[in-house]
């Protein structure tokens, strides 16, 4: 029996200088990540074990290894089996002909921004899976023995990598863009549709305005408008309506169909009460996401015009000038009044005259 097992063992002497026979393969080689969807900020990658070897090895040990790179190099991985329970060691154990369902977990935390561009690398360590006693004990050329043994001992381990007769499985690669889950922003007109900031009381003034989703996914919103005063005027009776539903739905970025909507145009709708005290208000419309992107929002100064007054009218400079005007008159009309008054009185002296020739 012992002569038996040796041959056997004989036969299978360079076996680890052999390629792996643990092949890996990937659902996917490109993704998304988002960078802030909820907290949860990953990506789940399957991977495929399988052993080819049908004859050599009764179980073949792999220990799976990432290479990253990108503008952060050290994003969180995590190795699960196919319910997400943690391998021990980023180790898996393949029967002859085996395969075996990983799922490769990428985290995007820490030096994770929208944009950045970061690649995964995944590469399996293979190590035949050594018994204790009789037939079960492998093969001959053992790292630890010099040769099979019974009841020998595998002290080695696929996962270190200082052996330099390590079989190495193919490689996968991932590529993850990062991005922003969800984002908005709102772009106010500079001015009221009458070209200016003034509204007048009881009158109704429209302000356009756009809404933007710049995130990556699909979102809806929920608008709220709020008037103020700086000087403590009653705004109670006055209406300011954002002019979009609650509920407005807006494709994200990922949908690049030439049907998708990301933007829209709303106005919004300002009528001051009817006895609104002159003076400077504020509008602040504020957009809130269904899905918890960062509140958007613009806010604007409208103008309630005054009446004029009479001190208003008398300190108006067209106003001063027409009264300068008025008194300059006045006072050169008596001097303009001698020079007329001669013209009957000399009539009067030459009548006389010419009485007395006669």
């Amino acid at each position: 029996m012992a002569g038996l097992f040796l041959a056997v063992c004989s036969s299978f002497e360079n076996a680890e200088a052999d390629v792996s026979p643990v092949t890996l393969q990937t659902d996917m080689t490109t993704a998304d990540i988002m960078t802030d969807d909820g907290g949860y900020n990953s990506v789940v990658a399957t991977l495929t074990l399988t052993n080819t070897d049908s004859t050599h090895y009764r179980m073949m040990e792999v220990y799976l290894a990432v290479n990253q790179s990108g503008a952060a190099w050290n994003w969180k991985t995590e190795f699960t089996d196919s319910d997400y329970e943690e391998l021990e060691n980023n180790t898996v154990a393949l029967d002859r002909d085996g395969s075996f369902t990983v799922k490769l977990i990428i985290y995007c935390v820490d030096l994770c921004s929208a944009g950045d561009t970061h690649s995964i690398t995944v590469i399996g360590n293979s190590d035949p899976r050594w018994y204790d006693g009789g037939e079960d004990s492998g093969t001959t050329g053992h790292p630890n023995y010099g040769g099979c043994q019974p009841n020998c001992t595998d002290h080695a381990v696929p996962s270190d990598l200082s052996l330099s007769w390590r079989n190495y499985t193919n490689e996968i690669s991932i590529v993850l863009t990062a991005r922003m889950a969800y984002g908005s922003v709102i772009g106010c007109d500079a001015a009221a549709s009458t070209g200016d900031n003034k509204v007048y009381q009881g009158n109704a003034t429209l302000w356009g305005y756009t809404l933007t989703n710049v995130g990556w996914n699909t979102d809806t919103y929920q608008f709220v408008s709020i008037l103020t005063s700086a000087d403590g005027q009653n705004v109670g009776y006055w209406t300011v309506n954002p002019g979009m539903a609650d509920g407005k739905e807006l494709a994200g970025q990922s949908n690049a169909s030439l049907t998708a909507v990301h933007a829209a145009d709303g106005v919004i709708t300002i009528v001051p009460a009817n006895n609104a005290t002159s003076g400077v208000y504020n509008v602040e419309l504020t957009v809130t996401s269904t899905n918890g992107a960062p509140t958007a929002g613009c806010d604007f100064d409208v103008v309630v015009p005054g009446l004029e007054t009479e001190e208003e009218t008398a300190a108006d400079p067209a106003n001063e000038t027409a009264e300068e005007e008025t008194e300059e008159e006045i006072q050169e009309e008596p001097r303009e009044v001698p020079s007329i008054s001669l013209i009957p009185a000399l009539l009067s002296i030459g009548l006389l005259a010419i009485s007395r020739r006669k």
